[in-house]
């Protein structure tokens, strides 16, 4: 039996049907071969507020009672700007970005809810820098970044915007097919 668990804090996106149309127009005007470049599912479509890692099951009630005073404000937010993580010639994942105020807002957020987890002793990263995962490759290849910059340039994507209402600490159990997601609990805007 384990005692701890893997866990992060994020927001779930609910323009689903922007981001899998996005996905569908990069697969067939980059011709990407989808046995080395896997499209993100979209029951996982999430940005990461904060990862919080492996943590003893212990300290969930002491989280969950410090996230729940946590209180923030809606705010809406533009997909804008594609990019890569480590590097855009050798990828491991492609993700969009979001316009600047949404951005300063997800960032806010971030810093309020490690400032309430602060004395919980959590090894924790960085404040966010606001990303929603749309592929990972399964193995390293160089890809055409350049091809697909073009093709998207400075766009904002999906003619609505989309609310960013909630956020969830996840617990994410790894698979051989990849990360299951479920909420351990939802802290709605004031």
């Amino acid at each position: 039996m384990h005692d701890t668990v893997r866990t992060f804090i994020a927001m779930d996106a609910s323009n689903i049907t922007a981001l899998e149309h996005l996905q569908k127009e990069i697969t067939s005007s980059i011709g990407w071969d989808l046995n080395v470049i896997k499209p993100i599912e979209k029951d996982k479509f999430h940005f990461t507020i904060l990862f919080l890692g492996e943590i003893h099951k212990d300290m969930i009630k002491n989280i969950t009672e410090k996230l729940w005073r946590v209180e923030f404000e809606s705010f809406k937010i533009l997909y804008n700007n594609i990019g890569a993580f480590p590097n855009k010639n050798f990828p491991r994942i492609v993700w969009i970005g979001i316009d600047d105020d949404g951005k300063k807002k997800m960032m806010n957020l971030s810093r309020t809810i490690l400032s309430k987890l602060d004395r919980e002793g959590l090894r924790t990263d960085q404040i966010c820098v606001p990303h929603l995962t749309l592929f990972r490759l399964k193995k390293q290849v160089k890809i055409d970044f350049d091809s697909l910059s073009n093709l998207m340039g400075n766009r904002i994507f999906g003619a609505d915007t989309d609310t960013m209402d909630r956020f969830h600490l996840k617990k994410s159990d790894l698979t051989s097919r990849g990360p299951i997601y479920s909420n351990m609990l939802t802290v709605y805007a004031k």
